[in-house]
């Protein structure tokens, strides 16, 4: 069977290798021909570059039908092609996308995804949002508290981009220490303003900033049914003690209901940080995002004995046998190795 894996982040290449040896024919395609996604497949194809929207997947279908592409793992686009599934069922390739574009594009904007969380599942941070320099300020005050430290992130960005933790004044120390994730309140006051009088500035979100640990948790599920979860903490500075693997109940629960609630197909993952407990210790764990695609850090948790693509695609295809489902390997410490590749083999000229 021939599956497809479109233009997406590097990490899908993960995807794909835990792919080989089983019985599905890897394609994927890209518009960068020197991309680690092609690498790691068995076939592939280019993408034409600057097509978007129903242009895009109006290509993608006639490209499936050329290649014989039986089942689509979309990453550009997925929002918008979650309303062409029809259309690709209907020329016999199944396309694999999260939930409706609706849905999907309700979890990408933070705000409107924080406004309607349900906090019996998991609580969240105290939080509002700003678009200007005055309410800015106006968020600041309302949100400020002795003690709790405040934290800026775009409404809609993927990874960290734009996410900071305030500081009051400006930290020497933490500047020679290499905190890319920290500025001075004043700085930011700088930034938005300047983004005020440009009138670029998006809709960002201020946030109570938890002091515990951070966990990220990656899912596959197949039409809200959560089929299995690992739950990874992240360790201090760019991981460079790698991530714990860790047996959580509460988290495993929390993922079922969210599969559920959104009515999920495929890897997804969530975010949450440890606040105050009711003994006032960082130990609760607080939503912060979810997000509907896999995650940076997938690698992680495929190292601990769960094949996330291989359940996805078995479920997809209708041949999982849920009582055969590996357990996941909890208590391991988990760290990840940079490689090198060649992308050419000619030395490349100016």
């Amino acid at each position: 069977m021939n599956i497809l894996f479109t233009k997406n982040f590097s990490v899908t290449a993960a995807q794909l290798q835990a792919l080989r040896g089983t019985r599905y024919t890897v394609w994927a395609s890209h518009t960068d021909p020197g991309h680690g996604m092609l690498a790691a497949a068995d076939h592939t194809f280019l993408e034409p570059r600057g097509l978007l929207g129903d242009d895009y997947a109006a290509w993608l279908l006639n490209a499936c039908v050329q290649h014989g592409i039986s089942l689509v793992i979309p990453g550009k686009e997925r929002e918008r092609l979650a309303s062409w599934a029809g259309r690709f069922e209907a020329a016999g390739v199944t396309l694999i996308v999260p939930a409706t574009e609706a849905t999907q594009r309700h979890l990408e904007r933070k705000d409107e995804f924080l406004r309607d969380w349900e906090t019996d599942i998991l609580p969240i941070p105290r939080w509002t949002t700003f678009d200007s320099l005055q309410t800015f300020d106006e968020a600041v005050a309302a949100l400020r508290e002795p003690g709790v430290r405040l934290c800026v992130k775009p409404a809609r960005g993927i990874y960290a981009s734009g996410f900071r933790v305030l500081l009051d004044t400006p930290d020497l120390k933490s500047f020679l220490a290499g905190e890319l994730y920290q500025m001075s309140q004043a700085a930011a006051r700088e930034l938005f303003a300047q983004g005020t009088a440009q009138g670029d500035l998006p809709t960002m979100l201020l946030m109570h900033t938890l002091e515990g640990a951070e966990r990220s948790v990656d899912c596959v599920a197949w039409q809200g049914e959560l089929l299995r979860a690992v739950v990874r903490r992240k360790s201090g500075q760019g991981n460079e003690g790698g991530q714990q693997i860790e047996d959580r109940p509460d988290l495993l629960e929390a993922a079922r209901q969210i599969s559920a609630r959104y009515g999920l197909s495929g890897i997804f993952n969530f975010q949450t940080k440890d606040g105050p407990d009711h003994e006032g210790r960082n130990r609760r764990p607080n939503m912060l995002e979810i997000n509907a695609r896999a995650s940076g850090g997938l690698r992680y948790s495929l190292a601990a004995g769960v094949n996330f693509p291989l359940l996805l695609l078995d479920a997809a295809t209708g041949v999982l046998d849920r009582a055969a489902m590996p357990p996941v390997q909890t208590g391991l410490r988990v760290a990840e190795d940079k490689v090198a590749r060649v992308v050419q083999g000619a030395e490349a000229t100016a």
